[in-house]
């Protein structure tokens, strides 16, 4: 990327422009309307009917369920959200038992989704005489396995407290935290067999209140709403000048671009000049769809016009084998991988996902290979016994109305220390490819006829 001044052309210019353009309507568009924080909402107010868990939680937020099947959420992870307003001198806070599962984390996020502050599992210390089950070399199957942290509304200091979840709330909105669980063991429910942890508030008084109490005192609601592109601005996006509409921003050599802000991915619908220029005006990562702390991503776009088949490869970083519910695990080079099929900003929906251990790995350097095909285009050795896993698309593809077109999403959660080839460590949109190396994952554009050519065991080359 051209960092040194260049003058841009005038077409560049006016790309710029335009995806600026884009850009602040998005802003306006995808923006909730910011519910007033005292008792005009009634507590409990949940307009769109979403799950509940007491009257202080919200979710499961799980992508098989229609009703909370937005923000993009992992087939193997459940969420579960709360929004309230702490009275002043007041402190609530959460007890819970950790999961029986990967890992959990606690979020606090300003309306637009993006976060503010985050508590991750490895980083909570757990209550007297309990194990935190979370951290490498510990006892997973711990029976004292009990923690409490606080939630303040104010935001992260320079020294953090320890247990304790920062959720400033932005003027007029309520407090808003998710609590996840990634990768549940192996027959425990999503919450990994711990359910969900309990709120207590102490007031400015003394007194302490729980249950129904707590949620009139915190006027707590469940209303959350979708962050969502109109699909007008979507369509302005794909039928950019000089650009295919059936496939655009797809290109048939298939890329996973690390995600940084809406802006860039904007400016991909455009050509490359514009592209690098949005990344120029604006170098930063910021999260957006309720994003994890404790994650990085990268998104491709895909089309199956460009073949029956994409073929995705790459080198697998080692993780925790969680799944059996081992009693004791070592630290390894990421705490979570996954990869899924995502609809556009218009829906925002997932439709498929695999994490780590469900991908088959085909060589004692970890590689695999991912056959990415809809439901009904399924290659016969794209199967587990031949050293392949299967990943279906969205047969609704984009959500938008272009049914070959759609999106991969991968994401990298918390790196080890001493490995520098994951998501984290990528510093531009352009560099993913020589930062990962072989950890990147590269996609290749087949016929149907032509993977399964490859055999079982299949062969690469």
């Amino acid at each position: 990327m051209r960092t040194d001044g260049t003058r841009r052309t005038r077409g560049a210019f006016a790309a710029a422009a335009a995806f600026a353009l884009v850009a602040a309507c998005l802003a306006l568009a995808v923006l909730p309307v910011a519910r007033a924080a005292s008792a005009d909402v009634p507590t409990g107010y949940n307009p769109r009917g979403l799950p509940t868990v007491g009257c202080f939680w919200t979710g499961p937020f799980t992508a098989d369920d229609p009703r909370t099947n937005y923000a993009y959420p992992g087939t193997q992870i459940a969420y579960w959200g709360a929004k309230f307003s702490t009275p002043p001198g007041a402190v609530l806070s959460l007890k819970g038992r950790f999961p029986h599962a990967r890992y959990s984390s606690f979020n606090a996020y300003e309306m637009n989704g993006a976060s503010t502050g985050s508590l991750s599992d490895r980083d909570i210390r757990p209550d007297s005489g309990s194990t935190n089950p979370s951290r490498p070399g510990k006892n997973r199957s711990a029976r004292n396995r009990s923690y409490t942290i606080r939630v303040k509304g104010r935001s992260t200091p320079a020294d953090p407290s320890r247990n304790t979840l920062y959720a400033e709330p932005q003027p007029g909105a309520r407090q808003d935290i998710l609590y996840r669980v990634y990768v549940p063991d192996r027959g425990r429910n999503r919450s990994g067999g711990t359910g969900v942890p309990k709120p207590a508030l102490k007031l400015a008084d003394g007194r302490v209140l729980r249950g129904q109490a707590l949620c009139d005192e915190l006027n707590s609601t469940h209303d959350y709403e979708p962050t969502l592109l109109p699909k007008p601005v979507y369509d302005s996006l794909v039928n950019r000048a000089g650009k295919d509409p059936a496939t655009n921003p797809a290109l048939p050599e298939f890329r996973f671009i690390k995600f940084f802000n809406l802006a860039n991915v904007f400016a991909r619908y455009g050509n490359e000049q514009a592209w690098q220029q949005a990344w120029q005006e604006n170098p930063v990562y910021e999260g957006t769809q309720y994003n994890n702390d404790d994650a990085r991503y990268m998104t491709g776009a895909l089309s199956f016009e460009f073949g029956e088949v994409l073929a995705v490869h790459g080198q697998m970083p080692t993780v925790p084998r969680t799944l059996g519910g081992a009693k004791r695990v070592r630290q390894r080079q990421l705490v979570e991988w996954d990869m899924c099929t995502i609809q556009s900003l218009v829906t925002t929906e997932t439709y498929r996902c695999l994490f780590d251990q469900q991908v088959p790995m085909r060589n004692r350097r970890r590689g695999y290979v991912i056959a990415v095909t809809p439901p009904g285009e399924r290659p016969a050795n794209a199967r587990r016994k031949c050293g392949v896993a299967w990943l279906a698309a969205d047969p609704e593809g984009d959500g938008a109305g272009r049914p070959d077109a759609g999106q991969l999403l991968t994401r990298n959660i918390l790196p080890g220390l001493g490995f520098r080839r994951s998501i984290w460590d990528v510093t531009t949109p352009f560099n993913a490819e020589e930062i990962m190396g072989r950890y990147y994952p590269r996609g290749t554009y087949m016929d149907k006829a032509g993977f399964e050519s490859r055999g079982c065991p299949f062969k690469w080359r």
